[in-house]
């Protein structure tokens, strides 16, 4: 992908815009679409353990579509278990993640898919909760086959700004921004966000941001600003905060200025600064004098959900963790060959291979031992 493209800078900078103006999501989604060839975009949070899902914005998505997805086919959906087994930012065709005939084959192709037009899709996870993943989703038409690595390119460039925009929208508390994917996890969010003006002055601090500042030995606050404990690492953080707040927003790393802070003793963290200041972004931050985002994390800090290390600890596939998802809404074997519309045959053999890999020899181990680990996330 070209870094010089001038229209995928442009698109970056009015994705940025949508962190304060959510109602045009929409308007960004079908450019994205244009470019990539697909027909419909949506943003959403999937649970793989209750098998639903929440859409917050989306455009070419007909009538209906969502609510008859959660009624009839989320639970039988072949990539819904997809956050276990993909990194964030890596964008990946539902086609290949499944296998291209077990995809286009599956009841949820054939009957919910085909109907609307659609074939393939581009998902690329956002973030990562308890026992939810975020994901924005794109569907190419039915017939287009399998989606190529130029457009799944294009999606990792905007991948990382997406996951952005939507964090901080819900961090300024935008007024349009309705059905916010963070509105009911922002409480499990581990990364601090620090939002500050051309200075490092702190305009906003959202949970976990104000635990780093009070406990760590890397950063802190001094009065109002936001300071690194270590020379170097402060100046650096300075330089970053500035460059960030000065307008040029092409220039800008992906990932935005990356910035380690050395620990004097204890936790060692690393920054990420981006601005805050094009379009509409400069309006609405406006009121709290913001002009940079701060992304604080710890260095190797992941939190996968609880799915994620049962799928790796015993290295389930994703068929089998369909079938045993389904097994712990309480299917039995003849339900989830019917909900999957797939011979005997073929469960028995995805169950015997759970069996030998989780070393339990009953549908009644293997569940209570799935259980264990996903049951804090068995909620509504």
């Amino acid at each position: 992908m070209d870094s010089t493209d001038s229209d995928l800078l442009d698109l970056v900078s009015e994705i940025y815009d949508c962190a304060l103006k959510p109602d045009i999501w929409p308007q960004i989604f079908e450019r994205i679409a244009i470019r990539v060839g697909t027909v419909s975009v949506a943003l959403s949070i999937h649970d793989p353990v209750v098998n639903k899902a929440r859409f917050s914005s989306t455009w070419n998505v007909p009538d209906g579509a969502i609510e008859r997805y959660n009624q009839m086919y989320a639970a039988i959906n072949p990539v819904m278990t997809s956050g276990w087994f993909c990194a964030i930012d890596e964008p990946i065709s539902a086609a290949t993640y499944c296998g291209p005939d077990e995809y286009f084959s599956s009841r949820f192709c054939r009957e919910f898919l085909e109907p609307l037009g659609w074939g393939d899709a581009i998902g690329s996870h956002l973030m990562k909760m308890t026992n939810r993943y975020s994901i924005f989703a794109t569907f190419a038409p039915r017939y287009s086959g399998i989606i190529g690595e130029e457009a799944l390119a294009f999606v990792r460039v905007l991948s990382p700004h997406i996951r952005r925009a939507v964090t901080i929208s819900d961090l300024l508390d935008a007024r349009e921004f309705k059905g916010s994917m963070l509105e009911s996890t922002l409480d499990l969010l581990t990364v601090g966000i620090v939002l500050t003006d051309e200075k490092g002055r702190i305009a906003h601090a959202n949970r976990a941001a104000e635990e780093f500042l009070d406990a760590s030995s890397a950063i802190r606050r001094d009065g109002d600003l936001i300071v690194a404990r270590e020379t170097s690492s402060a100046l650096e953080l300075n330089t970053a905060i500035s460059l960030a707040a000065s307008g040029q927003t092409t220039d800008m790393p992906a990932s935005g200025i990356a910035v380690p802070l050395r620990s004097i003793a204890g936790r060692e963290l690393a920054t990420w600064v981006l601005p805050l200041d094009g379009g509409h972004r400069k309006i609405w931050a406006a009121p709290l004098s913001a002009r940079v985002a701060i992304f604080i994390r710890e260095l190797g800090d992941t939190v996968p959900f609880q799915g994620e290390l049962f799928v790796k600890r015993y290295g389930i596939t994703p068929a089998e963790c369909q079938v045993l998802m389904l097994l712990l809404q309480g299917m039995t074997v003849s339900g989830i060959c019917a909900a999957l519309d797939r011979r005997e045959t073929t469960i028995k053999t995805h169950l015997s291979n759970l069996f030998a890999k989780t070393g339990t020899a009953s549908q009644v181990d293997l569940v209570r031992l799935a259980m264990s680990v996903v049951a804090p996330a068995m909620r509504p």
